[in-house]
């Protein structure tokens, strides 16, 4: 009689295998064991053996997490072990029905089943693998403390958290910005001032104006460092400039002579192609603006009678009621594409200065030959030594009782000076950022002191320059400073020496990018991935005829540095670099061998890197139309924060004051936004709001400047982070395409005013030649 089929399910519990990883590294001691639960049943079967099962109660801390060198032998039995377990789980099965069949009436089955069916519900993990291949306990050594004390050949890894994951604030706040309570404290001090609704793009001028009022914590004006010893920095940190040894030194070694007026503009400025129409005003009623170069109008007249709904500002009638003014600004025309552009620093008076570079067209370029025209591609040696001008403009706040000021429209931006050179075009420039306190010397001199300014030229060299100033507003000064034989330094003959007070260069490269790490010291980015840092202090040791040396001078990138910014102040010893490689790094100067951090490659480099000390975090572009955060703390993973409609060409320095960030895109669009609360809340709603769109085409000569054409009055919208292309209006007939605009039309360069007086005002340099100058802070 054939025997009856029988049911191939379990009439009991299935034993099941934990596997402890602790154990299996050795890192659980005796002592430890004690919690652990152990249970094991044996069943009779094919295989013969008893079945242990281990259970963990999550006892073991982070910190006894280790990992040793196993030998090869261990690592490849249990590899052998991981690829056979689907093929050991149907043996065991198997070998269970016949168990089944064979002792249905053992009580030793019911009593397994009832040990095991108490464990159902630990988390199932991967089965112990057998004696021979598991690893041996080993009774680790313990510090007074009870952490593992390691040995030298081994290595520890506590992990990290993730803040994406379903994390506690209190976490949160830890692994983004620190453990210290300084980071913490400074960073709370953030969101209290700036987590209202109405600061989610802009800043607000009553939340400016709690600046002094506002409860800080203790460090929040200081960003996380001792109040004592930011305050240093503006004192003290400045005392070589005013010492009668080495800073009389350094400011002899700069000549500047006045040249003509006349020659200036024809040799240093770019030359004049007419007039460039503009258009401003509402949409449905633009007015017509000529401006020649030079020309400075107030779009602030197009938008006379314009209903209040078109406003940003927002004032006061007699009666008390609100009302609403016009928008006002000022529009200059430089005549050219607007190459640099930044706001003097440490100006606490009511003037303002805004230093603008802005090259010689092409034709101009061409009356100069270039002698390394065929040696190298033109970004990896010397440029013709073309001629250039620093132009420093000149505007007026308007005198208020409250702590921000407004710019003055009663006084019409002028030009004050014009520092020309013949070292080709100034391509990257940066003032000094550090806070520099006023002093008695000043008044004494003959010349107003503006500040110290950094600058790379085409010829590859980088140069400081002591940038000072006449005492008479009224007039505007032309000065040359050329090369000259830095030999005749010490000799008594300035008539003949025009040289700035620190010029160098690095070894068989050019320089690039640069930023200042403290008021004497200067990080500079090479074209050959190197970075180096030098102090402008003079040195006696040094030959007068040779460039001085860098004290540090590491590979940092395989190739062209496309920026370099410092973390300053909060870690002043912390470079951020990006190249054209698509890497952006994390890096100690005290050791940057070891203390080195990547975060994702991109497949585009970006050229864009600015660092907030507000948010203790750099700033950068995506290669998909995002703009990204990396917080200093977790700086191997990023965080969108905006999406711009076009490809970004242009970030404005974050400013000390406020959270809010400027965008430019090659569209003309400039977009603002403020990563605060994302950075606190991951599921908070990002706000984005357009400054202004700016249109430009060509004239009808080919020479001529062109027309451009201004749009205002956008609203804050809320947008989508997701990486997806559905319902992007780049997706044309299922096809993702990139749109190609006029040169004229990109945003070219942003600048926030560092100056807390006027921390609302923001300057955007265009590629006609266009520079829009506003008050943006909410009224």
């Amino acid at each position: 009689m054939p025997r009856p089929r029988r049911s191939a399910r379990a009439s009991s519990a299935r034993t099941k295998y934990i596997d402890d990883p602790f154990e299996a590294a050795g890192v659980l001691s005796d002592a430890d064991e004690g919690p652990s639960t152990v249970a094991s049943a044996s069943k009779k079967g094919s295989m013969g053996k008893a079945k242990q099962v281990v259970i963990d109660d999550g006892s073991s801390s982070d910190e006894d997490f280790n990992m040793e060198n196993e030998n090869e032998d261990d690592e490849d039995e249990d590899d052998d072990y991981q690829d056979n377990d689907v093929e050991m789980a149907e043996k065991e099965s198997e070998n269970d029905e016949e168990g089944e069949e064979n002792d249905e009436g053992d009580d030793d089955d019911d009593d397994a089943a009832s040990v095991v069916s108490e464990i159902d519900e630990v988390p199932r993990r991967r089965r112990k693998p057998p004696a021979a291949t598991s690893t041996p306990k080993v009774n680790r050594q313990r510090r007074p403390d009870g952490t593992v004390a390691l040995a030298g050949d081994e290595t520890h890894s506590r992990g990290s958290w993730n803040p994406v994951e379903h994390v506690g604030k209190a976490v949160h706040l830890r692994v983004t910005f620190g453990t210290d309570d300084r980071d913490l404290l400074a960073v709370l001090s953030a969101r209290d001032r700036w987590c209202r609704g109405l600061d989610s793009t802009f800043p607000t001028r009553a939340t400016l104006d709690e600046a002094q009022g506002a409860e800080d914590y203790g460090y929040g004006r200081s960003y996380g460092l001792e109040p004592e010893e930011f305050a240093r920095e503006s004192s003290r940190g400045w005392d070589w400039y005013y010492d009668q040894d080495v800073g009389a030194r350094f400011r002899k070694q700069q000549r500047m002579k006045k040249i003509d007026e006349k020659k200036a503009r024809r040799t240093y400025f770019a030359r004049a192609r007419g007039e460039h129409t503009v258009l401003a005003g509402p949409v449905d009623d633009q007015k017509v603006f000529s401006l020649g170069r030079h020309d400075v109008v107030n779009f602030g007249e197009a938008w006379e009678g314009v209903p209040a709904k078109y406003s940003l500002k927002q004032g006061t009638q007699g009666d008390g009621k609100a009302s609403k003014k016009k928008r006002e600004g000022w529009i200059l025309n430089l005549g050219q594409k607007v190459q640099c552009l930044a706001w003097v620093p440490n100006q606490a008076g009511l003037t303002q200065y805004l230093s603008v570079v802005a090259p010689l067209l092409p034709d101009q370029k061409e009356e100069y030959p270039d002698p390394l025209k065929d040696y190298a591609a033109p970004a990896f040696r010397p440029s013709a030594p073309y001629p250039c001008a620093l132009q420093l403009w000149a505007f007026k706040a308007q005198r208020a009782d409250s702590l921000t000021q407004t710019i003055d429209m009663s006084f019409k931006p002028r030009l004050r000076l014009a520092v020309c050179t013949d070292w080709g075009d100034l391509r990257r420039m940066a003032w000094c950022p550090m806070p520099r306190d006023t002093r008695d010397e000043d008044d004494e001199d003959v010349q107003k002191n503006v500040g110290l300014l950094a600058g790379i030229w085409g010829d590859g060299c980088v140069r400081v320059i002591d940038v000072k100033l006449g005492r008479d507003p009224n007039q505007t000064e032309f000065c040359k400073s050329s090369r000259g034989d830095r030999r005749t330094v010490l000799t008594n003959r300035p008539d003949k020496l025009q040289t700035p007070v620190f010029e160098t260069k690095a070894p068989s490269t050019v320089c690039t990018c640069l930023t200042w790490l403290s008021s004497s010291d200067l990080a500079v980015g090479c074209a050959n991935g190197f970075v180096a840092i030098w102090s402008i202090l003079p040195s006696q040791s040094s030959p007068a005829d040779e460039h001085p040396l860098p004290y540090f001078y590491q590979q940092l990138h395989s190739t062209w540095i496309l920026n370099i910014d410092s973390a300053y102040p909060t870690n002043s010893h912390i470079i951020c670099t990006t190249s054209m490689d698509g890497e952006t790094r994390l890096t100690s100067i005290t050791d940057p061998q070891k203390d080195m951090v990547h975060t994702n490659r991109m497949r585009v480099g970006s050229a864009h890197l600015s660092y907030s000390p507000l948010l203790h975090s750099f700033l950068s572009s995506d290669e998909n139309d995002f703009a990204r955060l990396l917080a200093v703390r977790r700086f191997f993973t990023s965080t969108a924060i905006a999406r711009l409609p076009s490809m970004i060409s242009a970030l404005g320095p974050c400013s000390p004051w406020h959270p809010s960030v400027l965008f430019g895109c090659t569209e003309g669009t400039v977009e603002a936004t403020s990563p605060l609360r994302r950075m606190l809340h991951a599921k908070e709603k990002q706000w984005q709001q357009t400054w202004f769109q700016h249109e430009w085409v060509r004239g009808p000569d080919a020479n001529s400047p062109g027309t451009s054409r201004f749009h205002d009055g956008y609203r804050a919208e809320s947008t989508s982070l997701l990486r997806n292309l559905v319902g992007d209006p780049k997706l044309v007939n299922g096809a993702a395409v990139i749109t190609v605009f006029e040169e004229g039309t990109h945003v070219t360069a942003l600048s926030w005013n560092p100056n807390q007086s006027c921390a609302g005002w923001a300057a955007a340099g265009l590629g006609c030649g266009l520079v829009r100058v506003e008050d943006l802070a909410l009224s």
